[in-house]
């Protein structure tokens, strides 16, 4: 039987390299995931071999590779749903080969993982002792894609001796006139988001609102506590603890997770040992779910925000330094990306973005609510006259 596959230059690209690890660079649309798709499912289909599609969540897993990839199938008109288990995520062809799904959040299921070809999307969303474990145990090609949005600290742009290919929209000619729009539209509604999801290229962010550096790991210091952002569908639910030692916070996340309810957020809390009488800062306008951590068992309290926080909150932040545990990725990318708010005019407001905040909103909730007393209380003093 012979199959045509209609794709695109990302395919091509794969095919001319000489790597073992490719890196697959791409800004919105350009159709470097479904590409990459059709890659693995043409090499299972030509000779028997187990190939890992990996993504971070179960839940992101299902609404984008799967789902991708039983469209393909469709398409292609080979797909069989009793070849699919769908408990294991495991596709098993005609000739022997599979293709397993796999989410990296649990890191137990990662030892026993062997793989001829190894396909990481949203690669920036793994962690680098993740992404160790599976290539270690991968004897081929290592595929890896993502957008620029990471920052120069991330382990993915760290990487040597591998090749990077960068796509955008221009190289996916299946895309309707209205996407292409949209995405044109951004070089003067927003040039620098233009340059990082239309051209695909890393942009500097000169508009950042903390200064922060990498360590390899949190010395010994005091707890000062531990902020939650909540989230769900499209917005992740996101864990931070802050130590402090001096004029120094040392930052580490500890959760970064959408499609979470409140019995998943009780059983992460557990796993991570979080001591029951250590307070754990929360978003107020979450008043149900608060309550109903706090009865699971963890000191959950509502942040007391007031007039103006957002800004008061960050101008405690900046009286610190701030140092981030280097597996800390999220919170890395996040603090990279934060960044006030540019006028109509080109003034930088100092207003912050409303948009990958969410450790860093949660990094806010320990500030205002045990750091915040010191910054009220600076320049005051109290004397007393007999």
């Amino acid at each position: 039987m012979e199959i045509t596959v209609d794709t695109t230059v990302t395919f091509e690209n794969i095919l001319e390299s000489t790597q073992r690890i490719q890196h697959h660079i791409g800004g919105t649309r350009s159709g470097k995931t479904y590409a990459l798709l059709q890659y693995c499912i043409v090499q299972a289909l030509q000779q028997p071999q187990n190939i890992t599609i990996v993504r971070k969540t179960v839940p992101s897993l299902k609404r984008t590779v799967i789902k991708d990839f039983k469209d393909i199938m469709v398409t292609l008109g080979i797909w069989d749903t009793d070849r699919y288990n769908i408990s294991d995520r495991i596709y098993t062809f005609g000739n022997g080969s599979q293709i397993s799904f796999l989410n990296t959040d649990d890191p137990e299921k990662l030892r026993g993982v062997k793989s001829d070809i190894l396909f990481i999307d949203e690669a920036n969303e793994v962690d680098e002792e993740s992404y160790f474990q599976l290539s270690v145990r991968t004897t081929g090609l290592i595929l890896l894609a993502y957008n620029p949005t990471v920052s120069p600290y991330h382990w993915l742009r760290q990487m040597d001796e591998c090749d990077r290919f960068v796509t955008t929209y221009k190289d996916n000619p299946y895309l309707p006139q209205e996407t292409i729009k949209s995405i044109e539209d951004l070089q003067k509604k927003n040039p620098k988001y233009y340059k990082i999801y239309g051209l695909g290229e890393f942009a500097p962010n000169d508009k950042a609102i903390y200064n922060f550096q990498i360590v390899d790991e949190i010395p010994v210091c005091e707890l000062v506590g531990f902020g939650m952002d909540f989230g769900f569908s499209n917005d992740p639910t996101a864990l931070i603890a802050v130590h402090q030692q001096g004029d120094m916070l040392y930052l580490r996340e500890l959760m970064y997770e959408t499609g979470l309810v409140t019995k998943d957020i009780i059983d992460r809390l557990s796993k991570l040992n979080i001591d029951p009488t250590e307070e754990i800062w929360c978003d107020s306008a979450e008043p149900r779910l608060i309550e109903e951590i706090y009865r699971g068992g963890f000191n959950a309290k509502p942040v007391k925000k007031g007039k103006d926080s957002i800004r008061f909150g960050i101008s405690v932040l900046q009286n610190y330094g701030l140092a981030v545990e280097k597996k800390s990725q999220n919170l890395i990318n996040e603090l990279y990306s934060y960044e006030f708010i540019t006028d109509k005019y080109g003034y930088v407001t100092d207003k912050p973005q409303d948009m990958m905040n969410h450790l860093m909103d949660a990094m806010r909730y320990v500030a205002l609510s045990k750091l915040s007393i010191k910054q009220q209380q600076k320049g005051k003093y109290a004397i007393s006259i007999r």
